[in-house]
């Protein structure tokens, strides 16, 4: 297990700045990159695609559908307080940040390994996050996709 402490000299903010396009999927993708970013998923080809959300307008209906259902399965409540921890004070004027895990020490607990979707995952590092960070790259555009997605499934079976 590693610990994080906000003092520590040996701390290092391996985050970048970024922007996100202002849009449902292109948000959902940002936040799974976050994720990949933190523990070893990018071994898969098809999780890689779902992650490059400067190209979010590529996605088709069906991966849009993948990428809702991949959200789900490593929703924030998988990570929070393993490898995810909710501190203003860490990301700072950031809305989140990023810190190596062998640079972690004190103040916050995390984990080595998490189990998500029946898979052992690495832990790479650990992401602190703003809630208006949570809210804006996945709560809402969770219910935004979710909800687009299902108002064209209605019409599709309409015009059926």
């Amino acid at each position: 297990m590693a610990l994080l402490q906000r003092n520590e000299f040996g701390i290092k903010n391996i985050g970048q700045s970024t922007t996100v396009p202002d849009n449902d999927v292109a948000k959902l993708m940002y936040y799974l990159n976050c994720v990949c970013f933190s523990i070893d998923c990018n071994d898969d080809p098809n999780i890689r695609r779902l992650t490059n959300y400067s190209n979010w307008s590529s996605l088709s209906v069906d991966e849009q559908k993948q990428l809702l259902v991949l959200c789900y399965a490593f929703s924030p409540d998988v990570f929070d307080n393993k490898v995810f921890f909710q501190s203003d004070a860490l990301c700072q004027n950031s809305s989140n940040k990023f810190y190596e895990i062998s640079q972690v020490r004190h103040q916050v607990l995390a984990v080595s390994s998490i189990i998500v979707a029946g898979r052992a995952r690495q832990v790479n590092k650990i992401m602190t996050y703003k809630m208006s960070w949570m809210r804006l790259y996945y709560i809402e555009p969770m219910q935004g996709l979710a909800r687009r997605l299902s108002g064209q499934e209605k019409q599709r079976q309409r015009q059926s």
